[in-house]
This record gives structure tokens, C-alpha cells and sequence, in this order.
């Protein structure tokens, strides 16, 4: 496997068909704002002052607008595959101010140059649209690559074994806190009917694969229904 590869393009066949992906996201997980807070308390207590960050799958621009307001020495490179999500990445960080601390690239993490180390990195709830057949392993490899040695890596994805009963009393969970929040019964049978096929893994998969990529000291700090997040340094 020579590159990553996406179950979902979210240029011509987005993960969400008739409604906005923030609007979305906020729906279907469960403490969304949660977890990019607590991302910047985690990191905030880690990286130096000033601090350059690797933003994987920046689309969308919300850990770029809660990170850059947040900390106003903090500046980004942000990636992702997407031109319609980096668009409306784009768009926020004008109109929040900050084009000037923001760099965003349009492909996938390993074409990005290896001369930059990043004093940390985030990949939020974007591995579980890879599957484990080596795409994986090749994005949190690609992260390693390009982090200083002890920076520090928080990762957010959906994670439980599919078809397990856990995995099928979370999904009427999922779906019952989407219309719970006023989505409407079509919206959220749409989106149910493509989790099923997403590519999540076990928490404990997901452990070997940071191992693997050269991670350790791996702390779970989120937990909601099947969404999980972690925080790993790269080993020095």
C-alpha cells in the first residue's frame, strides 16, 4: 500500500448528503465541542511557546477556529483530501482572523515535506473513514514522520467491533441522541446507514497501530458511546 485511501470522498460523495457536516457532527457526537476543548487543554500543557501544529483532516476548520482562538501563539498547518471541506476551512479562518497563523494543503499527510517537524498533531474523528489494510497504519506512520521527538498526538475516532453487540446497541444509541437534538428521522436513518460501513476497529487495534507507528505512553482522555480519544507522545 502506497498511499491512504477513503471510504468516503467528501468532494463528490460526501459522508453527509442533505445537511451541513458541523451540523451533522454536533448531532451524532455525543460532547463534540468536548473534545476539541479538552484537546487544547491537553496539548496547552505539552507542546512550547510559540508551537507550530499538524492539523489532519482539517476540513471544516474547527479544531483550526477553537485552537486558534483559544491560543494565540499556536499556528497550523492544516491537511486534508477535500477541496469543499478545506473551503469552508478556509472561509472560517478569515473570518475569525487568522490567515495569517493558518496554512492548509489539499491532499493526504504523507505528501506533505518531512523537513517541518511539528511540535504536535490532531487527527479527529477522520481514521475510521480508512480501512485497516495497511491505510491506517500509513496516515499515523505519516504523523510520526512528521513530529519532533516527545510531541505529542491526539486522536479522536469511532471505535468498537462491528456487528458486536455493543457495536448495535451504540448504533440505536447514535441514532437515538441525533433525534434527540431535532434531526429528523430520514437525516439520521441516512447517516446510520453509512456508519455500518465505516472502518472502525477495536480500541485495543487501535493501540497496536499507534505502537506500531511509533507512539507510546497512550492515554484514552474521551469516551461517548463508540467514540473514542486518546492522547500518545512519539517516541524520542
Amino acid at each position: 500500500m502506497n498511499k491512504e485511501h477513503i471510504c468516503f470522498d467528501f468532494d463528490s460523495n460526501p459522508a453527509f448528503q442533505t445537511i451541513d457536516y458541523e451540523v451533522a457532527a454536533r448531532s451524532f457526537v455525543p460532547g463534540y465541542e468536548s473534545i476539541f476543548n479538552m484537546a487544547v487543554a491537553l496539548l496547552d500543557a505539552s507542546v512550547p511557546e510559540p508551537a507550530h501544529l499538524l492539523i489532519v483532516a482539517a476540513g471544516g476548520g474547527m479544531e483550526l477556529i477553537t485552537f486558534g482562538q483559544a491560543r494565540s501563539h499556536w499556528l497550523f498547518t492544516g491537511v486534508d483530501p477535500s477541496a469543499k471541506m478545506l473551503a469552508i476551512a478556509q472561509e472560517k479562518v478569515a473570518k475569525q482572523g487568522l490567515t495569517n497563523r493558518v496554512k492548509l494543503h489539499q491532499g493526504l499527510t504523507h505528501e506533505l515535506p518531512v523537513t517541518t517537524l511539528y511540535d504536535a498533531a490532531t487527527c479527529i474523528l477522520a481514521m475510521h473513514f480508512l480501512p485497516d489494510d495497511g491505510a491506517k497504519l500509513l496516515l499515523l506512520q505519516s504523523i510520526s514522520q512528521r513530529l519532533k521527538p516527545g510531541a505529542k498526538l491526539i486522536l479522536v475516532d469511532l471505535c468498537e467491533e462491528k456487528g458486536s453487540e455493543r457495536f448495535n446497541d451504540f448504533l440505536k444509541a447514535y441514532k437515538y441522541h441525533a433525534r434527540n437534538l431535532g434531526m429528523s428521522p430520514e437525516i439520521v436513518e441516512e447517516t446510520a446507514s453509512k456508519v455500518v460501513h465505516i472502518h472502525c476497529i477495536s480500541e485495543e487495534r487501535t493501540i497496536e497501530l499507534l505502537q506500531e507507528a511509533n507512539f507510546s505512553k497512550i492515554t484514552r482522555f474521551f469516551t461517548a458511546l463508540w467514540f473514542r480519544g486518546w492522547i500518545a507522545t512519539k517516541n524520542t
